[in-house]
C-alpha cells in the first residue's frame, strides 16, 4: 500500500514536474479525500479477491466466477488464480 507521503511525492512529480497543482497551494481535504478513495479501492480489491477464493473454495468454476464480476473464465484465472 502506498503511504500518505509516497502518494504526495507522486502527485507533485508526476510527468517530469509538471503533474497537477503543487501541494502548498492544493487543498489538504481534495488530498484527503485522493487518499481515502485510493485505500477503499485498494480493499475493495482484496475485498474482491477474497470472495473470489471463498467462491472457488465452495466450488464455484472461473467461468461463473468471471461472470459474476464481468470478464471471461480466463481473465478470472489470471488475475486471481494465484491469490
Amino acid at each position: 500500500m502506498v503511504t500518505d507521503e509516497e502518494l504526495a511525492n507522486w502527485i507533485e512529480n508526476t510527468n517530469d514536474g509538471e503533474g497537477p497543482t503543487p501541494l502548498s497551494t492544493t487543498e489538504r481535504s481534495d488530498l484527503d479525500r485522493l487518499i481515502a478513495a485510493l485505500r477503499q479501492r485498494d480493499q475493495a480489491e482484496n475485498d474482491l479477491a477474497d470472495a473470489v477464493l471463498d467462491a472457488r473454495t465452495r466450488g464455484a468454476s472461473w467461468a461463473v466466477i468471471g461472470a459474476t464480476i464481468g470478464m471471461t473464465r480466463q481473465g478470472a484465472h489470471k488475475k486471481y488464480a494465484n491469490t
